[in-house]
């Protein structure tokens, strides 16, 4: 399955949206438009956002404000999924390898 919703968590691939109460006041915005969450290293395919959001950024961790209307995140091999207005961290989905060490998923 591509897409799991635990708890309104939203999970795409390497990407999991996870709904927090608010994004720290000093997060500063690093995209209004044409959001990519994370590119497949793989295939170059994109994680991307179609419609309004905004991504900031704060201490290295990355949040994302969706604002009135529900927004598209879009990917050419896990379709599409709705992301429902509300704030979110946004986060690169880690595993465990073989050798037990972590890595960041890849698409």
């Amino acid at each position: 399955m591509d897409h799991i919703h635990i708890k309104d968590q939203i999970r795409q691939g390497d990407v999991l949206l996870d709904p927090i109460a608010e994004i720290p006041a000093e997060a500063k915005i690093i995209a209004e438009s044409d959001i990519v969450l994370a590119y497949g290293e793989a295939t170059g395919h994109a994680h991307r956002l179609k419609g309004r959001a905004v991504l900031m950024e704060h201490e290295g961790r990355r949040y994302l404000l969706v604002d009135g209307e529900p927004t598209l995140l879009v990917h050419e091999e896990h379709g599409t999924t709705v992301v429902k207005p509300r704030v979110y961290e946004v986060i690169a989905q880690r595993e465990a390898d073989l050798s037990g060490q972590w890595r960041q998923v890849i698409d």
